[in-house]
């Protein structure tokens, strides 16, 4: 009897990670050209502007580079200024900085944006005849080299190498990138559709409780117990 397709669909949670990393990248980036182009270039005007900002900052570097800036609160009050330590103005080099952090940070978010776009509406799906994907690669069981679970105990990451005429190609079960139980329902079909010295790097999956040979299993093993039950009666 044909069976139902199995199909696994991108996990929600994978896919808006890579939404909410690019939306952190965004904004750090955002927050950078901000500043790089709006609030250190007027924040530097201003001091600058300002005679008596721009003196008492000018003599506070000053004694900053000769190191006495234990002297600031003496010299301010010579001067009759607040013996709070100044506000600097941001320098080119800070502005540059920014704009420069800006620019590191755009790219990352294109790529996690591009990527979230493109993957949350992925899938990976199995039915009679073999496995199949939203982004067209598809095989047949009879295709099937080897089924590689040396990373699926810890990671959930199980490989399926098949022949495509000639050249061996890599199909990836992912329970962390996709719905985690689909994607253990397709492994388990792979497993009963190949032979089990195809499959390396881990045992097969373990019968489900409820299936088939597990029920028929039981019902002979209560079949035999009443019969005995039967015979010492007799």
């Amino acid at each position: 009897m044909p069976i139902r397709a199995i199909r696994a669909n991108i996990s929600p949670g994978f896919a808006w990670r890579l939404g909410l990393v690019a939306l952190f990248c965004f904004g750090m980036a955002g927050w950078f050209l901000f500043d790089g182009t709006i609030t250190y270039p007027r924040q530097r005007e201003r001091i600058l502007a300002d005679p008596e900002l721009r003196e008492r900052a000018e003599v506070f570097q000053q004694l900053e580079r000769e190191g006495r800036k234990h002297e600031w609160h003496e010299v301010a009050r010579e001067r009759d200024w607040p013996t709070e330590e100044p506000e600097l103005p941001r320098t080119k080099a800070e502005i540059w900085t920014q704009l420069i952090l800006a620019g590191v940070l755009a790219p990352p978010g294109l790529f996690f944006l591009f990527r979230f776009l493109v993957v949350r509406k992925r899938w990976v799906e199995a039915d009679e005849t073999g496995l199949r994907a939203s982004w067209g690669q598809q095989l047949q069981y009879d295709q099937i080299v080897t089924l590689n679970k040396k990373k699926w105990a810890k990671k959930g990451i199980a490989k399926i190498i098949y022949d495509d005429d000639g050249r061996k190609r890599k199909f990836v079960l992912d329970d962390w990138k996709y719905e985690a139980d689909p994607t253990e329902d397709i492994l388990r079909e792979v497993e009963a559709r190949i032979d089990p010295d195809q499959i390396v790097g881990g045992l097969p999956e373990p019968p489900l409780e409820g299936d088939d040979d597990f029920d028929e299993d039981f019902e002979e093993e209560g079949e035999t117990e009443e019969e005995d039950r039967e015979r010492n009666e007799e």
